[in-house]
């Protein structure tokens, strides 16, 4: 019975390594997929950091975005007004040139009638001169004229005071002789 003992207790033995090492094989093979899985948790994790990151950064430039479309929008309507101000300053500009322009043309009209009148007075007053110097003419013709007629008279005259400064030396109180 000490054999049979023996040999139960070996095949306990044996049966006991047998499941040990059954355990290990196992255990390794456990400690492999924990380490497999450990390694896609780690992988899920850190491709959860990245894309987390990535969403972060996306957020961060959909925000960057947003205030770039809000300002411009701000812009655009700025823009517009001020597009909107100054088409009523160029109409204003193009109603003022257009009565600048019709006012040009009455003073173009006004100067060439000023002109014209300027002329007809220029050729008035030169035909004036012309006349005027005719009259001089004349006039200094009647002044040699008078001039002469006042040197005749006063030659005349001076003959005169001559022959009646004669006469009265000539002439006596006495009565007339028979």
């Amino acid at each position: 019975m000490r054999t049979f003992l023996v040999t139960l207790l070996m095949v306990f033995s044996l049966g006991l390594c047998g499941l040990i090492t059954f355990q290990w094989v196992r255990e390794v093979q456990l400690r492999h997929n924990i380490q497999g899985l450990t390694d896609e948790v780690q992988n899920k994790k850190e491709t959860i950091q990245n894309l987390t990151g990535v969403i972060k950064r996306g957020d961060d430039e959909i925000a960057r975005l947003e205030g770039l479309k809000k300002d411009l929008t701000e812009m655009v309507k700025t823009n517009r007004l001020e597009i909107a101000r100054l088409e009523k300053e160029l109409d204003k500009a193009q109603a003022e040139t257009e009565r600048q322009i019709k006012q040009v043309d009455v003073y173009k009209d006004a100067l060439a009638k000023a002109n014209e009148s300027i002329q007809r007075q220029n050729e008035t007053i030169t035909q004036q001169n012309g006349e005027m110097r005719k009259l001089a003419d004349e006039r200094n013709g009647v002044v040699v004229k008078l001039n002469k007629t006042v040197e005749e008279f006063n030659d005349l005259v001076k003959k005169w005071n001559e022959q009646q400064t004669a006469l009265a030396a000539a002439a006596t109180n006495a009565p007339a002789k028979k």
